[in-house]
């Protein structure tokens, strides 16, 4: 009975506690949300976004503007005792708080935390209405201004209502009521630290309090606590520090990321009630770095290698549960990364506690990009967001350098309009800005990196603005926007040898890819996944090779929406790792190769399952990723080895037609998949069984993704097959094998249309005697296409028009369309499709009589009938 007894005791002790401390709830339920665009009331719940569908369907027509929630929030009497919070960990842009119609308060930000103290506001015993109004339209004195990614409205971050006794830690500051843990000196043997709090007294008596600390070590065990009185007089805030020296400390790292943690508590002195309670982890560790040395943590140098991330995903924006975050992170380490970059922005609260448990260094940046506005209020929102951002992820080991711009001329350079005058007031205001920017980093944290993001342009070393942080990063896409991917490295070396005492990091590197586009003879611009494996593994290589670059990070993690692209996806930048819905490209897979430490082997091509060589003489090219030295591919019954350059394994092979079951290892792990095999030379010839689609004026393959059909590379007309006759690829810049990277209207399959051959005169197949159907496929790629009639004008007016295309198409020597003119008849950039029904006694020619202009086609479909 004693020991019952005992028991019913604590737990009452327990539950006292429990209630007297804070509490904490989400309101992320059923808020009744309408806006400016549509003011219809509907129920959403928090995360939420008002762009989630439209920046994917409107462009740059995406709404932005007022979106407003309410919520009748029932306070209870006895709350009059407490003190009420509303705790935003992200909301775009400003953020504006009324509680039964008083305003609380406003913030300026889209991506970091804030605070809204609603107690003076609340009537107890009875229901409260909560209304939120939130703004994501464009605004000059709030970054950022302009960039590449989409600026979603709305509370897109979990929302809490936070209970206080009137005795609490602080909570309405910059901090978001974080415990600063400082840790100025560590080292393999002792580690100081430094446990910084604010307290506040609500109440209207003076309080001798207790404030203590308890440490815990990474295995949960307390190792000390921490204690001093303090007397707080009412309506008052009093800051309250502790240090402490860690012998033999356990050192975080990204292999082995042990964390400590902090437990802070304020009782009334000779009291075992709690009044209120936060907790933080932290870790220890030290880090430098040096055009000698690279980056070296614990003493320990580490060549950094990661990526960027966004933090949308499909279908959602970005309003994502933390469940996404938590995945999206552990996929990064998964990859073999040790680095992450946020950009271009602090990310959810819950993204930095996952780097720190998993192992990832972090670089953060606040979002002032592309551009700055010479304004005190541009100035002042955009250090407030430094401060926010430090003072809330502060405590983060995984945190190593604070971002302060990114790509902040690009702007500039491409802009025409402006006169050298403005150009020079741009600069002088940008340069001061980057300064204040840099003074406030070092003043809050003088221990971590400022960092800054270029792009490749000389006018950042002119301005100086690059020798402002501790290190810079460098936005390069040589073999992307410009060309050749030797000239990378070529340009690494001429900055180091100018400045060999600025330490190097690659922010940003890759092209785009689309995982309906294979080819074997990657192109720039082609959107393949092969020339995306052709670029990374050149960078990759290029930086191995150069000790004073430190780290690089792969432009991007995912695809991402970005309302502006058009690109071979309309709205969505594809430069990921893995697609926007976090399938993956074969580029994550050939990163595990080059990464990880355990043995790897993977067969690419998990979207280039059917092969088209021309017969068996024609070589079949299977590429297979490993960190072994050689690896044996089995297939079907035969098996080959091959040696390991670059974490990549070719077998260039004959293969019959057919399936083929292919199975690599390196004797301790295996991969396998199946491909199919077809000639082309047989296609003709087995029209019955299945349709001939062509991807005409192009090196790629394609494959639709609804129907699962390829439509295959173009080839010349050989007799007995099928093919071109006359023509040039037609490409808007020579260096660029897209063709047109304008958005194609009514289709979702644009490359089929973005690529085309010009100037085609025919295109044969030499098929039996029967009945089929032949499905043109057609887009007017020039914006200023005329759209006259040919066959209105007299010979004279014909010379007069410029930009006029119009052709005729004959099949087997019959007119079936006459002045065809895209631009006139179905618009500009606009899918068309066109099928004719023949039949024939032997074979089909479709010629391009050229009225005025270049005839063009983009694909051709042959069925049997």
């Amino acid at each position: 009975m004693k020991s019952a007894y005992f028991l019913i005791i604590i737990t009452l002790l327990c539950s006292l506690n429990l209630v007297a401390q804070r509490n904490i709830q989400t309101i992320n339920s059923a808020w009744e949300f309408s806006s400016e665009k549509n003011e219809k009331t509907e129920i959403v719940n928090i995360p939420h976004t008002w762009n989630a569908e439209d920046a994917f369907r409107d462009g740059k027509e995406y709404f932005r503007g007022k979106g407003t929630y309410k919520k009748s929030l029932f306070v209870p009497q006895e709350w009059q005792q407490k003190r009420a919070f509303l705790k935003f960990e992200g909301s775009n842009q400003i953020t504006t708080v009324y509680v039964n119609d008083k305003k609380i308060g406003e913030h300026r930000g889209g991506y970091t935390g804030f605070v809204f103290d609603i107690s003076e506001a609340l009537n107890y015993g009875e229901a409260n209405q909560l209304r939120i109004v939130v703004n994501n339209a464009h605004n000059t004195d709030i970054p950022p201004l302009d960039a590449d990614f989409n600026f979603y409205g709305g509370i897109y971050r979990d929302l809490q209502l936070i209970l206080t006794n009137q005795i609490h830690f602080e909570l309405e500051n910059e901090a978001t009521g974080n415990m600063l843990i400082k840790t100025p000196e560590v080292s393999a043997e002792k580690a100081q630290i430094t446990f910084e709090t604010e307290i506040v007294n609500h109440s209207k008596v003076s309080k001798d309090l207790q404030v203590s600390v308890d440490i815990f070590n990474p295995e949960k065990r307390k190792i000390e606590t921490l204690s001093k009185k303090v007397q707080l007089p009412p309506v008052e805030t009093k800051s309250v520090n502790f240090s402490k020296i860690i012998t033999d400390p356990d050192l975080w790292s990204p292999d082995s990321p042990k964390l400590y943690e902090a437990v802070a508590k304020i009782s009334e002195e000779n009291s075992e009630e709690i009044l209120d309670e936060i907790d933080s982890k932290f870790g220890l560790r030290w880090f430098e770095v040096s055009t000698e040395k690279g980056f070296v943590l614990n003493g320990k140098p580490i060549k950094l290698i990661g990526a960027n991330r966004h933090q949308d995903f499909e279908g959602l924006g970005n309003a994502l549960p933390n469940s996404i975050h938590r995945s999206d992170y552990k996929t990064i380490k998964e990859m073999g990364a040790n680095v992450i970059r946020t950009a271009h922005y602090p990310q959810d609260p819950e993204v930095y506690n996952i780097c720190d448990e998993l192992g990832l260094l972090v670089w953060t940046e606040v979002p002032v990009i592309n551009d700055v506005t010479d304004t005190d209020a541009y100035h002042d929102v955009s250090l407030k967001m430094q401060r926010e951002q430090i003072l809330q992820f502060y405590n983060h080991p995984s945190v190593v350098m604070w971002g302060l711009m990114n790509e902040i001329f690009i702007r500039l350079v491409f802009n025409n309009q402006m006169t050298e005058e403005e150009k020079e007031a741009k600069i002088k205001t940008t340069v001061a800005l980057a300064e204040k920017l840099e003074k406030e980093t070092k003043c809050l944290d003088p221990d971590r990196l400022s960092v800054m993001a270029l792009h490749e342009n000389e006018l950042y070393n002119e301005s100086g603005i690059a020798d402002i942080p501790d290190v810079i990063g460098w936005n390069l896409y040589f073999g992307w926007y410009s060309p050749g991917l030797e000239i990378f490295g070529e340009f690494l070396d001429e900055q180091h040898k100018r400045y060999p005492n600025r330490p190097l990091f690659i922010s940003e590197y890759g092209p785009g890819a689309d995982s309906r586009i294979q080819t074997d003879e990657p192109k720039p611009w082609d959107y393949s996944e092969a020339y995306q494996l052709k670029l990374h593994r050149s960078y990759i290589n290029q930086v191995q090779e150069r000790d004073y670059v430190f780290g690089m990070t792969a432009w991007n993690f995912a695809d991402f929406g970005s309302s502006f692209r058009q690109d071979s996806r309309p709205y969505i930048n594809q430069k990921g790792l893995v697609n926007m819905d976090r399938s993956k490209k074969d580029i994550y897979h050939y990163y595990q190769a080059r990464l990880l430490e355990e043995p790897f082997i993977y067969i690419a091509g998990k979207n280039y399952l059917k092969r088209y060589p021309q017969d068996k003489s024609d070589v079949i090219e299977i590429t297979v990723f490993s960190n072994a030295e050689e690896v044996k591919l089995k297939v079907d019954n035969a098996e080959y080895t091959s040696q390991v350059i670059d974490g990549i394994a070719i077998f260039e092979l004959s293969l019959p037609e057919g399936n083929h079951e292919l199975i690599a290892t390196d004797g301790t792990v295996s991969h396998s998949r199946q491909i199919k095999v077809k000639f082309r030379k047989n296609l003709v010839a087995e029209i019955d069984q299945n349709a001939i689609l062509v991807n005409v004026g192009t090196h790629v393959n394609f494959i639709d993704e609804t129907t699962g059909e390829t439509w295959v590379s173009d080839q010349e007309y050989k007799e007995g097959g099928f093919g071109y006759g006359g023509g040039n690829v037609y490409q808007k810049n020579s260096s660029k094998f897209q063709g047109t990277a304008s958005d194609i209207q009514g289709t979702e399959n644009d490359p089929l249309f973005q690529t085309m051959r010009e100037g085609i005169v025919a295109y044969k197949f030499d098929v039996e005697k029967g009945k089929y159907r032949i499905t043109l496929l057609f887009a007017e790629p020039e914006y200023n296409a005329s759209e006259e009639n040919i066959y209105n004008l007299s010979e004279v007016e014909k010379k007069k028009i410029t930009n006029l295309r119009s052709f005729d198409i004959e099949i087997n020597g019959k007119t079936l369309s006459r002045d065809l003119n895209l631009a006139r008849d179905y618009g500009r950039l606009q899918a068309v499709e066109i099928s004719y029904e023949i039949k024939t006694d032997a074979g089909i020619e479709i010629e391009f009589d050229e009225n005025s202009g270049k005839a063009l086609l983009s694909g051709i479909k042959l069925e049997k009938l």
